[in-house]
């Protein structure tokens, strides 16, 4: 019955608890989520802040590259502007085998659009078209990179123009491999993880100028299979505003897109002396996040620790609270001295048994131990609870499977039992009278005979009563009449009053 009271309030805490740790735990996985998010992004900007840094230095080596290449051009030009030689060919003839810093060919073209080149040459020109080029040098222009077909290589053509003779205006021109370039363009750092290409604004073609295949260097593609065939479709948008930004001639600009499961940093930079022509540097995340993906994982590992450290605390405070509880439940429904139930604990359960019962069928006893008073005066206060606690054993010993025991008040105990047995309660109780003579307020000295006594009266319900404070009234009528008989025995209601109460 002392469960019956409790075990709501017991249940009630529990889920308290349970959605205490539900909520927590809801509150710190969103917490991980975006702590998570927060880390991938930043890590998505620094590889793209780390992209960019990588390729305005390819830019700027290309350009300085690309500037070498016309400063000296512009210096053969002016040079042979001094000499103003009459005969080109023969000119031409005189350095045409020279063996030139770093160019492959030179040659002369004049004025009325004659090429002094060797016949390769001359059929470079005609196939790129590069008379056109020549035209537009002031003082140096630059051909777009093409496919020699002298080397095999990508290369491109520098013109200069110059004054022969009489002030007539011709170019000097000077054929680099791309690979000088190239060669500008590779980096120690990240070498084996970052891909830089040059690309055609107009055509997306690009020339792979170093990556992963060290053999693909120099090799041709569109964009179009070398970065969008397999992009995630989720970052398709992105991708082609980063192409667009290109095409609308912005300096620079990144973009991170995945593939496959590589995500990759992609940023473009322009080239100064290559109108048209971009730098493009791409390097996998893996390559340049590895210490921000370890910082991650010590992060979530670090909150998963907190996380279960907390959800250990939580679990062993909540038990502690729940011992804790007990114990005052145990305070809160039992008498200290004696540990049956108070009077408080016992009434709550016996009236939810009546009011959850259609047809109560229960008896309630009341006991006194006989003199009780005498026994704290005569032996002391000590003797006095050493009484009451055996006597109460031998109570939770005959009657504990039938019912609850209560000390109702000092010496006085109530007993309430369910699906009442008159016979077996009577049985009970005169096993109570036998025995409670045995029970001492002290250890027994010689000549000392004193022994203790007890009275009960006891009620039937629905007999005598239909509701517990009756069933109590009656059942103390009943002892009342059992001390003025002389105690040391037990009695039922009759439905008589005695002399006191008439």
């Amino acid at each position: 019955m002392n469960k019956t009271i409790t075990e709501t309030g017991e249940l009630n805490r529990s889920g308290s608890f349970i959605r205490m740790m539900i909520v927590y735990f809801v509150i710190c996985l969103i917490g991980l989520a975006v702590m998570i998010t927060s880390i991938n992004v930043l890590m998505k900007e620094h590889d793209k802040k780390l992209t960019g840094k990588i390729c305005d230095l390819v830019a700027e080596k290309m350009n300085n590259s690309i500037k070498y290449m016309t400063t000296s051009a512009q210096n053969m030009s002016a040079m042979l502007t001094a000499q103003k030689h009459r005969d080109l060919q023969a000119l031409y003839d005189e350095f045409a085998d020279l063996e030139g810093d770093g160019y492959v060919s030179m040659g002369l073209i004049d004025d009325s659009g004659k090429v002094y080149a060797s016949d390769q040459q001359l059929a470079e020109f005609e196939k790129w078209h590069l008379i056109d080029t020549a035209h537009q040098a002031d003082p140096v222009s630059i051909s777009s990179p093409y496919r020699s077909g002298l080397t095999g290589e990508p290369v491109i053509t520098l013109f200069a123009d110059m004054k022969y003779g009489a002030g007539k205006k011709g170019w000097l021109f000077l054929t680099y491999p791309l690979k000088e370039i190239q060669n500008m363009a590779s980096t120690e750092t990240l070498a084996d993880e970052t891909e830089i290409w040059l690309m055609d604004t107009e055509s997306n073609n690009v020339i792979q100028c170093s990556g992963g295949d060290e053999h693909g260097s120099g090799s041709w593609a569109n964009a179009m299979l070398i970065f969008e065939r397999n992009i995630d479709k989720r970052d398709v948008g992105k991708y082609s505003e980063w192409m667009q930004s290109m095409k609308n001639g912005k300096h620079s600009a990144g973009v991170v897109y995945r593939i496959g499961s590589t995500r990759y940093s992609q940023v473009y930079a322009d080239i100064n002396f290559m109108h048209g022509w971009n730098v493009v540097v791409r390097i996998p995340s893996s390559a340049m996040s590895s210490t921000m993906e370890k910082f991650r994982g010590v992060v979530i590992l670090y909150i998963l620790t907190l996380l279960f450290s907390t959800t250990v605390m939580f679990v062993l405070t909540h038990r502690r609270d729940a011992a804790d509880r007990e114990i005052l439940k145990n305070l809160s429904i039992h008498d200290p001295l004696t540990d049956v139930m108070n009077r408080r604990a016992l009434d709550v359960a016996a009236h939810n048994y009546f009011q959850n019962t259609l047809k109560p069928d229960c008896a309630v006893l009341f006991i006194d131990v006989d003199y009780f008073k005498l026994v704290n005066d005569r032996y002391g206060h000590d003797a006095g609870d050493k009484v009451l606690v055996e006597f109460a054993a031998l109570l939770k010993e005959l009657f504990g499977d039938m019912g609850l025991i209560s000390r109702y008040g000092g010496d006085e105990f109530l007993v309430f039992i369910k699906n009442a047995d008159k016979l077996k309660i009577e049985s009970k109780v005169s096993d109570l009278k036998r025995r409670v003579h045995d029970i001492k307020p002290i250890t027994r000295k010689e000549g000392d005979d004193y022994s203790i006594s007890c009275s009960c009266g006891g009620a039937l319900c629905p007999h005598d009563a239909r509701d517990f404070v009756k069933l109590k009234a009656c059942a103390d009528r009943a002892l009342y009449r059992v001390k003025n008989l002389g105690r040391d025995d037990y009695g039922w209601y009759d439905g008589k009053k005695s002399s006191e109460e008439k």
